[in-house]
């Protein structure tokens, strides 16, 4: 359980969340930074769906204890290499398009269309049946299994429900814990919108269960954690959102018209963009003459569209998304459908930027609306809440104190982590009373 008195605390996820260019990567390094600083040894056991390249996995190495790499069982002619040698421990493995395509709706998206012309995408060869394991090799489950009996960890942590298969070979002493990061079931029911459908995962039989296997389940935010309970009213649940730095170099006198929208180039984020530049910018444009719109990630050019004041900035560091939050007149979240807490938004408010977004990007911070951030029900009133900000200096800087007071009370490092301290801690004792209890020759 421990070396030098340190509790081991094994996480298995299908992606690396390195380079850090989208928000679930973002949140997951913040996981692995506090479980490292809070005094646990961290065993990371990647399922590579998704790993960019290996320079990101080469930062996840250093980011953690151990790392381990499981090399895909999808290895025949005629498909796509998606996962280069790793840290040298991986031959060069092939994975099927299907495959990558849902991952990439988690981290970067790919998308296809159906015959109504709606973008989707989904599971498609991997199980008609849409069953959650599919997603689950047998050697990611045979490791976690070793990696149990070998080091006996207090917890191991499933990123999404995913990989919950593995849970199955944990003994009762370690605790099991999903992170689900995403209900599924959620994206079915909210947030439909015309010429985007949520992507097909698994069904919803399957993905309960898949948490019924966890002894703890984490919800992201309120919204998704009182959906669990609705459905699994015997569970543990917990909420574990994302911490970001609070920007105490917020500039008294950012330039004057930016815009700053942030985001990946997944097809909630691209819908999204194009949707505002259409409906909402022009606008905009008309009534703030010198308005400018900044977009930062790798959210692609809206195809159509040509005007000198929309600047595509393409992926930064973290120092440079520092100034662009620093420098912002007003931040947007035009994303119009998806569940799951938005960390641009997270980003912006404990930034103390004025911002503001759709139903959707609200998704389990209502509590600032109207306070901390101006929430649009349509395209008229998004488009009117950006000018206000543009020109009314006094509700810019109401708004800016109020983000930071939102940001201050939900996603300080002490209020995100602090329900999972105490299982974890729970776990620790949980493993110790397991190991008093044996014979002298353990």
């Amino acid at each position: 359980m421990t070396r030098g008195g340190r509790p081991l605390v094994v996480i298995v996820s299908h992606f690396c969340p390195f380079p850090v260019i989208h928000g679930n990567g973002s949140r997951l390094v913040a996981l692995l930074r506090w479980l490292r600083a809070s005094g646990f040894r961290v065993s990371y056991i990647l399922q590579p769906l998704n790993a960019d390249d290996d320079g990101g996995v080469r930062e996840l190495r250093d980011a953690v204890d151990r790392l381990e790499v499981i090399p895909s069982p999808h290895q025949s002619a005629g498909m796509t290499p998606t996962v280069k040698r790793i840290c040298g421990r991986v031959a060069k493995a092939l994975l099927p398009a299907a495959i990558v395509d849902v991952f990439r709706r988690v981290a970067a998206p790919a998308r296809r269309s159906t015959s109504a012309g709606t973008e989707t995408s989904g599971p498609g060869d991997v199980g008609a049946d849409g069953h959650i394991d599919r997603w689950c090799w047998p050697s990611t489950r045979a490791s976690v299994q070793h990696a149990v009996r070998r080091d006996h960890p207090i917890a191991v942590i499933s990123e999404y429900a995913l990989l919950s298969k593995c849970l199955e070979d944990v003994g009762a002493s370690t605790m099991k814990v999903i992170d689900t990061v995403e209900v599924f079931f959620r994206n079915r029911e909210r947030f439909h919108v015309e010429g985007l459908a949520a992507p097909f995962v698994c069904t919803l039989e399957s993905e309960m269960t898949a948490m019924d296997r966890a002894d703890v389940l984490i919800a992201i935010h309120k919204n998704d954690a009182e959906a669990l309970k609705e459905l699994l009213p015997q569970k543990r649940i917990i909420t574990v959102g994302h911490t970001y730095a609070r920007a105490d170099w917020r500039s008294r006198r950012p330039e004057n018209g930016v815009i700053l929208y942030v985001g990946s180039s997944n097809p909630f984020n691209v819908h999204g963009l194009r949707q505002f530049v259409i409906q909402a910018w022009p606008r905009i444009s008309r009534e703030v003459p010198h308005a400018r719109l900044r977009i930062v990630g790798s959210c692609p050019r809206v195809e159509g569209v040509e005007d000198e004041r929309l600047v595509y900035v393409g992926r930064v560091s973290d120092e440079e998304l520092t100034s662009e939050y620093r420098r912002a007149h007003a931040v947007i979240n035009p994303q119009v459908a998806g569940t799951g807490l938005k960390i641009k938004c997270v980003e912006a408010l404990s930034a103390g930027c004025p911002i503001v977004m759709n139903r959707a990007g609200a998704d389990g911070l209502e509590e600032g609306a109207g306070r901390a951030f101006l929430l649009a029900m349509n395209w008229g009133e998004f488009a009117h809440h950006v000018v206000r900000i543009l020109t009314n200096d006094t509700l810019a800087r109401e708004l800016e104190v109020e983000a930071v007071r939102l940001a201050s009370g939900m996603f300080s490092e002490e209020v995100t982590f602090s329900e999972l301290a105490i299982v974890l801690k729970e776990g620790a004792k949980r493993v110790a009373s397991r190991f008093d209890k044996r014979p002298a020759m353990w």
